[in-house]
This record gives structure tokens, C-alpha cells and sequence, in this order.
């Protein structure tokens, strides 16, 4: 007879962040619940304690308090962002229990042993959007657009200027919001009254549709490409922004179309439970599922904390949904698997060859 392995997930089901958030959680308990129903070592299965994070830090310490206190879990996946990330994860490090985050931010991992993250560093993902940029596109111009409010936002535009800047683009404007704004109409003038052959967009899903709408209301060139990180890669984005947002490129973790024999299981699974195709965020969520059940599995019939962050540590070269396949760490614990091109054609993401 079994016993029960109690996890906690979180992550942001209502606010800003629930583009993301909600198809995360979802594909984090289907990744769980297959894993029940394949068998865990000993019999035993994962009892799903569930949370909101509302995007709040606040929240997210209470419900990191909530999980270890009352809940006895033996980790914690999630939460959504990078900033929350940062407040909760030194939490879990006092009272050594692992969590596995999914933000970008290498601060989550530098809170300390018990932090891990399964996003890869925005250095490590903006090469890609920065190479189709100058390479495919010939970008010689560029404006940079990004929330100064989420630690992410601001170290993928920090690392998509540097790439850019080697490669002798140009950076003609480099302007900061902040996504509790909606109305953008000084802003979306600037930028679409300033010459430039494209536009990146780092903020929530549907704030970043809601300003390319601006933007084009304002009159700007039909010429002009927006680009924009995995944030963008998010049904959200396409249902909010509609029309005005294709054409746009992203650089994806997670490709729905990928051939792969996992990941078609996983889109059939995901899309018979939730009734929707999984977008970037559902494939993140569904990786750090896999993620997560691999460390338990490898921590044998009787797990408990310290041997399932003990196993999360020497994880490497984990079968997994994202980019290539493959998801693999380096010394310092930073996650890589390659990125994904995405374009919005007709109101879907189609891989950028």
C-alpha cells in the first residue's frame, strides 16, 4: 500500500498573470495526474493541494506558509512569475522544503539550495528572437517596449538590447511602463511616430495586444514587425489582440505543432481535459509536471523533502515538451532546451522555419 506524496500548486488563476497562470496550473495537475495513473515508486500517488496566487507577493508568501504549515507538502510547483517567484522562494528555503518555479530571473535559483526554476535565462532565449531578428527579418532599427514592474520583462529587453547592439542594430528608443496602466495612447504615439523597422513588446499577454492596438490606431507604418517573448506566445494575446496582432514573432519555449510522440500525447490529453489546445504556458506548466515527477520517481519509495530537492539538484538531460526536447541544467542550476520561433498567422502560432 502506498502512501500519499502531498504537492502544493500555485500560480496566478485570476489577475494580470492568469493568461499564463491558468493554463500552467492545469497542465501541472494533468502532468501529475498521469503519473498517478502510470504509477509512482511504491505505490504511492500525489495529492494535489491548490492555490491562487493572484499575481500577488503577499500571496504567495501566505500560501507558501499555508502548504508547508498546514498542508505538510514535500514540494511546492509554481508560481507564475518571476517576481513571485523571488517572494516565495526564499520562504521555502527557510523551511527547506524544494520549490520548482517556472520564471526566467536567476535570482529565484541565488535564494538558495532549495530554489529551482524551469525556465531557461532570458540570455539564453532572447539569442534566438535576436538572431531572427538581424538574420530572417534584417532588422536595422529597433524599438524596445517593456513592463518595469516584473524582474522577467526587464532582463529578457536587457538581454534582447545586448544582442542586439553586437549585431550593430540600432536601438532608436528604449521605453518603460507599467502594465497597471491601460491607457497607452501617449505612448503609442511616440513609438508609432518614430521611424524603425520593428518593435519588441515585453509585458502581460493582453496588455502587450491592447498596446499593439494603440500603436496601429496611431498610424504606424503596415511595415513595421513586432517581436516579442514567450509572454506573447499565449491564447490570450491572439484573442485579445485579434487582427492587430498577426504577423507577430515570438520566441516560444513550447511548440503546440512539435511532431514529437510526447508532445502529441500531451496535446490530445491537455486538449480533451481543458477543451482548448495548450499554448507556450500549458507546455512550461506540463514540463515542469514532468520535471517534478521525474525527481520524485528518482527519490524512490519513500520520499520526503530533502530527498526529492536532493534528486531536483542532480536532474540533467530530462525528457521533456520544450524547445528541443530536451531539458538540461548547468552548474550554477540554469535550465536550457532551446527556443521555439512562432509566428501569428490567422489567429494561430505557426513555427518559423
Amino acid at each position: 500500500q502506498g502512501k500519499e506524496i502531498p504537492i502544493g500548486v500555485f500560480n496566478a488563476q485570476t489577475g494580470t498573470y492568469a493568461f499564463g497562470g491558468v493554463p500552467i496550473q492545469n497542465a501541472m495537475k494533468l502532468a501529475l495526474e498521469e503519473a498517478n495513473a502510470a504509477g509512482m515508486p511504491g505505490g504511492n500517488k500525489f495529492k494535489i493541494f491548490e492555490g491562487d496566487t493572484a499575481g500577488e507577493k503577499g500571496q504567495v508568501i501566505s500560501l507558501v506558509n499555508q502548504f508547508i504549515k498546514r498542508d505538510n507538502v514535500m514540494m511546492i510547483l509554481g508560481p507564475t512569475i518571476s517576481g513571485e517567484a523571488l517572494a516565495g522562494a526564499p520562504v521555502a528555503n527557510d523551511m527547506k522544503v524544494p520549490i520548482l518555479a517556472i520564471g526566467s530571473s536567476p535570482g529565484i535559483i541565488a535564494t538558495g539550495p532549495w530554489a529551482f526554476k524551469i525556465q531557461s535565462t532570458p540570455v539564453d532565449i532572447m539569442s534566438f528572437l535576436g538572431k531572427l531578428a538581424v538574420e530572417k527579418l534584417g532588422v536595422k532599427r529597433v524599438i524596445l517596449i517593456h513592463d518595469q514592474s516584473n524582474d522577467g520583462y526587464v532582463g529578457q529587453t536587457a538581454a534582447l538590447g545586448d544582442y542586439l547592439k553586437k549585431a550593430n542594430t540600432e536601438i532608436v528608443a528604449n521605453e518603460r511602463f507599467v502594465s497597471s496602466e491601460s491607457n497607452f495612447l501617449a505612448l503609442a504615439t511616440k513609438v508609432a511616430t518614430t521611424p524603425t523597422d520593428a518593435i519588441f513588446i515585453a509585458a502581460p499577454a493582453e496588455v502587450s495586444a491592447n498596446l499593439i492596438i494603440q500603436i496601429r490606431q496611431a498610424g504606424l507604418d503596415p511595415k513595421v514587425k513586432f517581436i516579442g517573448p514567450s509572454t506573447l506566445g499565449s491564447a490570450g494575446f491572439v484573442k485579445a489582440g485579434g487582427k492587430a496582432v498577426d504577423g507577430t514573432y515570438v520566441v516560444s519555449d513550447y511548440a503546440p505543432s512539435n511532431p514529437s510522440p510526447m508532445n502529441q500525447a500531451f496535446v490530445k490529453a491537455f486538449t480533451a481535459k481543458y477543451k482548448s489546445a495548450p499554448d507556450n504556458w500549458a507546455g512550461m506548466g506540463y514540463a515542469l509536471g514532468q520535471v517534478a515527477v521525474q525527481a520524485v520517481r528518482n527519490a524512490g519509495p519513500t520520499p520526503d523533502r530533502t530527498r526529492i530537492r536532493d534528486e531536483l539538484a542532480k536532474l540533467n538531460n530530462v525528457p521533456v515538451v520544450l524547445g528541443n526536447g530536451t531539458w538540461s541544467v548547468d552548474s550554477g542550476r540554469n535550465p536550457s532546451y532551446g527556443g521555439v520561433l512562432l509566428q501569428v498567422k490567422d489567429g494561430t502560432f505557426i513555427a518559423v522555419q
